[in-house]
């Protein structure tokens, strides 16, 4: 038992120096692109966490209106719709707009 206590023991310097390499050793060897990516998924990330506190607290006994923190939920969603479908309007071609002329 002493054996596996000492090799979880050494996982206490090892696990915080990976959580923070691997992530900039990911960050290095992406593209652009990719980095997008990840904000967009955090992003809604994000937004779904509130969005479910913001179903939580339905059920509370003595609320009143929205605070901060929920305004700013909703507010990230819609943004983030309106960034996805501008998005989806370029991925599949219908902008930019290109007029020929007759």
């Amino acid at each position: 038992m002493g054996q596996a206590h000492e090799w979880a023991g050494g996982g206490r310097v090892l696990h915080p120096l990976a959580a923070g390499i691997l992530p900039a050793a990911f960050l290095l060897v992406t593209t652009r692109e990719e980095i997008y990516n990840i904000l967009w998924v955090l992003v809604f990330a994000f937004a779904t966490i509130n969005i479910l506190s913001l179903g939580a607290r339905r059920f509370e006994a003595n609320k009143s209106g929205l605070n901060f923190g929920e305004v700013l939920a909703i507010m990230i969603v819609f943004v983030s719709i309106v960034l996805l479908t501008w998005e989806m309007l370029y991925v599949f071609h219908v902008l930019p707009i290109r007029l020929t002329p007759r």
